[in-house]
């Protein structure tokens, strides 16, 4: 990967952020350490020099002047390599012991610049006090405290360039991961968007972010896909049943057209083809409908419904119309005083009940007796529509939601096959479940749905 890339990628820059914003953070614990640690040594150092100072103190308490001097004597060997400096004068200002001298006199801690070998200097902490009627000086060199603070400065100086380094080194590492499993990602989407619809995103075993959003991807496209097969089904079938009825339409409309030439005008075939006509115009009306309902755009119209309304606008304009066909539609009686309501489209829910007794006049044979009736259990409203007639196989109710499929005994009977589609798209707008059971004889349609409104 060209460097220029790695530093712009997001791992990159996050770690690069983590990373200064820890520095800052060590930085500012380091030199809070370090001051904390050059008090000790500083007050360390002075507790040192003190102990200097009460040794000879003992010794003059002691033995006197000759006891304090013989006391500095006694350390030559810190003497000569001018680690410790001793200073004892008398009441007239002359060195009675010691290793250095001093203009002044003075009282308490202060520092001091001494002149070692090779021309270096030598700072030294002092501290001066009066020995009885003599004047006592004793120094300690700054040499191992300031070793001491140089090997803590280093040692955080070490700490900060080590976390530096990993954490951008490690940023580095995550960048270059990143950027692999990204570009792999990116090449399965162009995949995707040259029409490979069945590829999916690798999901590792890690479950992190990048997986979390590679599993949602894969989840869009296993619906698009679905989707595209669907759309490309419906294409299909569109085709296929129009198909029949066009041809008719133009058979006929040839055949009216030459009796017409032949000076003959008939009305059966210009009515034939109107009728026809009639026919694919509701298909297509009825497949819009479905694409509406599907993509939720009848949500603005939900209302309070109540679905004994329903029941009884149904028997009232069905009725008629099954009579008429040789069957007899009946209301079952109300299991439940209470009312059965539910919010949604009043105008859907017509046209999902006209739907389910059409279905049941038009594929039962006469005599066929159909129950409408509306009703709760376990608190959730439902409309059931049943009749004793043939009744649907069990292998093939899951297809007859899906549109234009027909039984093949229902083949020869008017109709499109978006029927039971209609009432899937509307059972699934309004949250409701449409269920088929078996009779025996006949078929019941039930649609659940999920509650019912406050009060209902």
């Amino acid at each position: 990967m060209p460097l220029a890339r790695l530093v712009r990628s997001t791992p990159f820059r996050l770690a690069a952020l983590y990373v200064g914003l820890f520095l800052v953070s060590l930085l500012a614990g380091n030199v809070s350490a370090y001051r904390m640690v050059a008090a000790y040594l500083y007050e360390r150092l002075d507790s040192h020099v003190m102990e200097r100072f009460r040794e000879i103190d003992v010794a003059y308490s002691a033995r006197g002047v000759e006891g304090a001097a013989t006391m500095i004597e006694n350390h030559a060997p810190a003497i000569v390599r001018q680690e410790t400096l001793y200073l004892l004068r008398d009441p007239g200002g002359e060195v009675v012991a010691g290793n250095f001298s001093l203009p002044e006199v003075f009282r308490g801690f202060k520092t001091f610049e001494a002149s070692a070998s090779k021309g270096k200097t030598t700072s030294y902490r002092l501290y001066g006090s009066a020995l009885g009627d003599h004047e006592l000086v004793v120094g300690v060199s700054y040499e191992d405290t300031n070793r001491l603070r140089q090997i803590a400065l280093v040692s955080f100086g070490w700490a900060s360039a080590i976390v530096l380094g990993a954490g951008l080194g490690g940023g580095a590492f995550l960048a270059f991961r990143t950027r692999r499993r990204i570009a792999e990602l990116s090449e399965r989407m162009k995949s995707v968007g040259g029409g490979k619809l069945g590829v999916r995103l690798p999901v590792s075993s890690r479950t992190d972010d990048i997986d979390t959003l590679a599993s949602e991807v894969n989840v869009a496209l296993e619906q698009l896909e679905a989707s595209m097969s669907a759309m490309k089904q419906v294409t299909t079938d569109i085709a296929h049943d129009l198909k029949t009825p066009i041809g008719r339409l133009v058979l006929t409309l040839e055949s009216a057209l030459e009796k017409t030439d032949a000076g003959i005008l008939q009305r059966e075939p210009l009515e034939a083809a109107l009728a026809e006509a009639l026919q694919i115009s509701a298909t297509f009306d009825a497949l819009l409908r479905i694409s509406q309902i599907e993509a939720g755009a009848r949500r603005d119209r939900f209302t309070k419904v109540e679905l004994r309304q329903i029941v009884d606008e149904a028997v009232e304009v069905h009725g008629p119309v099954a009579e008429e066909a040789g069957k007899e539609l009946r209301r079952l009686p109300d299991t439940d005083p209470g009312t059965f309501g539910v919010v949604g489209d009043i105008d859907l829910l017509r046209q999902l009940c006209a739907n389910l007794i059409a279905n049941a006049i038009r594929h039962t044979p006469t005599g066929t007796e159909i129950l409408i009736a509306a009703g709760k259990e376990n608190g959730r409203p439902y409309l059931l529509v049943a009749d004793d007639g043939p009744g649907i196989p069990e292998a093939e109710r899951k297809n007859v939601f899906e549109r234009f499929y027909r039984l093949e005994k229902s083949r020869t009977t008017d109709g499109s096959g978006l029927g039971l589609s209609m009432v899937k798209a509307v059972a699934d707008l309004h949250g409701a479940r449409v269920v088929l059971a078996d009779r025996a004889p006949g078929l019941s349609v039930g649609v659940v749905f999920p509650e019912a409104w406050p009060g209902a």
